[in-house]
């Protein structure tokens, strides 16, 4: 009856457009307030023990980084490389749209990020070149949700510090489903090149493809030193952060495009976004701390098996509810609300719990793409300034290629766990 209520207090505070961080915890404490067998005195103490967490420092040096390196230059020369190394393939700006999507992860680790910067620059030039626009939007908004999910991905250190997973074999474990994801969204752009309206470019010489590489090496260089530094054992994750925004204020001072007041406008930013994350998950561990004192999780999972014993089929279950949550939230948020309920049943269940997190976390960012809502269709169409229906067609075929993606990393393990396992992570 209590979670009834709150669930239904959350939605109605949505529906009347309250930030969902304050749904949820405005929701919260109300039901406590009712229910009366809680002291008050425990909210706060849910609150702040749930950021009370080392490796969450990540997240603004992350983002500061990300920012620091962004405002460098170095989009367009990822642009630029990407052009060299993939425009002259059958569909030509889409392949390199992808491509760019692919390197620019490793700085933005951010779905939304990824849409605008690279969508900022690569839709007006694919409908410079005659690409239909609403495929310019789709192939952008697909291709961003390569940004959590490659290395460095602020969803998985948000994974990482909700359940004590190591955010290094998390990092690691999402390298190969994301360039699996890229490489069959790719065929989908040579396969619909024609009605895309994809020119084809001249293949890059050798010494044009060695000086954009050389522009774009301090972005490539980026991620290989957050992961290797982590799995060499040379720091934490978090100290990782602290090294990738060294890092980037180096670039942007050697660079000349950084000064003392960009530093601070770009510092300022990256602490307003974190606050919001850390807001975020504050309301929902009171929100989730209800649900599971409640025994939610415990009666979820009795459900489950009472429908069937298979763990695929359990699995298929979770990832379709995620699908559909991640339609209505935005992933960060709905990450931060779903991870406590579904951890303790992916436990009961025995599911790989590194193998289980990029599932969900993959899920999720479907979602994000799954029409009628589509949450980051609609930031390319402003981008764009494209009607929102005219992509729907588009988004279909990509859609469904994604699909099958998120059925091959969910029922094959090894697209997740095999990095992991060959460079001894769980040693």
């Amino acid at each position: 009856m209590i979670v009834a209520l709150m669930f239904c207090l959350f939605t109605a505070l949505l529906a009347l457009g309250i930030p969902i961080a304050f749904a949820m915890g405005l929701s919260a404490v109300t039901v406590l307030v009712i229910d009366g067998g809680v002291p008050l005195l425990v909210l706060p103490q849910r609150f702040f023990s749930s950021l009370d967490s080392f490796p969450l420092l990540a997240i603004p040096l992350y983002i500061f980084a990300g920012n620091l390196m962004n405002y460098g230059g170095i989009t367009s020369a990822i642009v630029g490389f990407s052009r060299s190394l993939v425009g002259h393939i059958r569909g030509g700006l889409g392949q390199v749209n992808i491509m760019t999507s692919v390197l620019f992860s490793g700085i933005s680790g951010s779905a939304s990020a990824d849409v605008a910067a690279v969508g900022g620059m690569m839709i007006p030039a694919m409908k410079k070149e005659g690409y239909r626009p609403e495929w310019a939007v789709v192939i952008t908004a697909a291709s961003a949700i390569l940004g959590p999910i490659i290395p460095p991905s602020l969803l998985m250190v948000i994974y990482g510090a909700m359940t004590g997973l190591s955010i290094g074999t998390l990092f690691l474990a999402g390298i190969i489903p994301g360039l699996f994801l890229a490489f069959i969204m790719m065929i989908v752009v040579y396969w619909k090149a024609n009605e895309i309206g994809a020119p084809r470019h001249t293949r890059a010489s050798f010494g044009a493809t060695v000086r954009v590489f050389l522009k774009a090496a301090p972005a490539l260089v980026m991620p290989v030193i957050i992961v290797g530094g982590i799995q060499s054992g040379l720091f934490t994750p978090t100290e990782a952060g602290i090294v990738a925004v060294v890092y980037g204020l180096c670039f942007g001072l050697l660079t000349h495009r950084l000064d003392f007041k960009k530093t601070y406008r770009f510092a300022y930013q990256s602490v307003v976004t974190s606050a919001s994350i850390l807001i975020i998950l504050g309301s929902a561990a009171l929100f989730s701390w209800i649900i599971a004192r409640q025994g939610v999780p415990a009666a979820m999972a009795a459900w489950l098996s009472s429908v069937t014993n298979e763990p695929a089929i359990i699995l298929l279950l979770i990832v379709l509810a995620l699908i559909l949550v991640g339609m209505f939230v935005e992933t960060i948020s709905a990450l931060i609300l779903v991870v406590p309920i579904l951890t303790p049943i992916a436990q009961m269940f025995g599911f790989d719990m590194i193998h289980f997190s990029i599932v969900v976390i993959v899920a999720l960012l479907l979602g994000s793409l799954t029409p009628p809502v589509a949450l980051i269709v609609l930031m390319g169409c402003k981008i764009a300034q494209v009607d929102y229906m005219k992509t729907m067609r588009p988004l279909i075929p990509f859609f469904t290629v994604l699909v099958i993606g998120l059925l091959c990393i969910m029922y094959v393990p090894m697209i997740t766990l095999g990095l992991p396992e060959l460079l001894g992570a769980f040693d």
